[in-house]
């Protein structure tokens, strides 16, 4: 049974990634669709996009591409994979768009939309979303002291349905978990799935194995784990190649803590001013202190006076961090922040991208297969993925032979 996802962003694509590899699939990341030839050792590939930030064109064109693209594939399971918190607006990462668009092209018999992801802390009961906080409780969407506030997509509803609604999916039906375990068909096509524990995720998975093929389901990394349960505990590299950049353009609260536990790391505060009118100079300052062998944590700051929108700025951010990944200035490379890192990749242009291990829940290993060769590990985290001490974590698996970039098997 093949299985394709299609990524909003690219830390969403690599957690996807990880937990398909986690399961035992043989599966690849990939920023095109890939061939036939290409994929026809794999049991799931993925295709990661920088959607979740995109404009209704922008996001139309991208998503009938790939839907065309795909049809040789002929996938029985179409994951169309988002953030785990839903957020979207009609002008900037239209969920609804992506999804009638794949609808369209992919002609899917069933259509599921997975309301939550326990294990990060994700549920949906009676529809409504509810999610995780740093502080360690759990908010109801809308009143999540991060989301409610998001720069680009604060989310104002917590009812799916109505957020679907709003987004132009209209009518959602409701599969509660009052009615998860009760059987018949379900009620309706397409249908907002609860999920608020993985016994919930197993009695989905029975449920649907009757409904016809292809399905679509569109939700975030539980829904690999629904149709995979894990199969291996994660396994980290024992050694990453020197020195490490971290870059910070995420602005969420875990983020912020995570800056301030970090030590043994050069800190650079980049002003925004000087990354949006003045390129130049944050890249030669990054670039001197990775070649005298530091670790860098540079992180920008919270001016928002620099005349560029939040998408142009994680834009210049990405260009930075593509020019410095092409002059192999770092061996390891860790990025927090969603719409950063899906357009550094995307800048990059790797060949395709595998699975290396598990730093910690959203937070996986990477590499990146370069089409010159080189093999770059990379770790791109969401604003709040990750225990406070990850950025020091990574930093004591960096082997102290500076500057061996990884260009072996693998």
């Amino acid at each position: 049974m093949r299985y394709v996802f299609i990524a909003d962003d690219f830390t969403g694509a690599s957690d996807t990634l990880a937990t398909l590899s986690r399961a035992g699939l043989r599966t690849r990341l990939y920023l095109t669709p890939p061939t036939l030839e290409e994929v026809r050792d794999l049991d799931a590939f993925g295709i990661a996009t920088a959607a979740r930030s995109m404009e209704g064109d922008a996001l139309t064109t991208a998503m009938q591409n790939i839907a065309e693209a795909l049809k040789p594939h002929a996938p029985d399971l179409i994951h169309l994979k988002v953030c785990s918190t839903f957020d979207s607006s009609t002008a900037i990462g239209n969920i609804a768009t992506a999804m009638n668009v794949l609808t369209e092209g992919l002609a899917p018999a069933t259509t599921i939309i997975l309301g939550g992801q326990p294990s990060l802390g994700r549920y949906s009961l009676f529809g409504n979303l509810f999610a995780k906080g740093g502080d360690g409780s759990v908010h109801r969407i809308d009143r999540h002291p991060v989301m409610q506030d998001h720069p680009v997509t604060p989310m104002r509803e917590a009812d799916l349905r109505r957020h679907f609604a709003n987004l132009g999916l209209p009518n959602l039906a409701l599969l509660d978990l009052m009615a998860l375990r009760s059987g018949g068909p379900l009620p309706g096509n397409p249908v907002l799935c609860d999920v608020l524990d993985g016994s919930d995720q197993r009695a989905l998975k029975e449920r649907l194995a009757n409904s016809p093929f292809p399905q679509l389901w569109v939700g975030p990394s539980s829904v690999a784990e629904t149709c995979f349960p894990e199969a291996s505990p994660p396994q980290l590299p024992d050694t990453l190649p020197g020195p490490l950049l971290v870059f910070v353009g995420s602005r969420s609260p875990m983020t912020a803590a995570q800056v301030a536990a970090a030590t043994g790391f050069a800190k650079v505060v980049i002003p925004a001013g000087s990354l949006a009118h003045r390129p130049d100079a944050p890249y030669y300052q990054l670039l001197e202190l990775l070649a005298s062998g530091n670790h860098v944590l540079a992180a920008l700051d919270e001016d928002m006076e620099h005349g560029l929108s939040p998408a142009g700025m994680a834009q210049r951010s990405a260009d930075l961090l593509a020019r410095l990944m092409t002059e192999r200035a770092a061996g390891t490379m860790l990025i927090a922040g969603g719409d950063t890192s899906s357009l550094a990749i995307h800048a990059l242009a790797p060949h395709s991208i595998n699975y290396l291990g598990q730093l910690s829940a959203g937070v996986a290993i990477c590499r990146a297969h370069c089409t010159d060769g080189t093999r770059l590990p990379i770790i791109l985290k969401g604003g709040q993925m990750g225990e406070a001490n990850l950025f020091d974590v990574v930093r004591t698996m960096i082997r102290q032979d500076h500057n061996e970039i990884a260009a072996g098997p693998g």
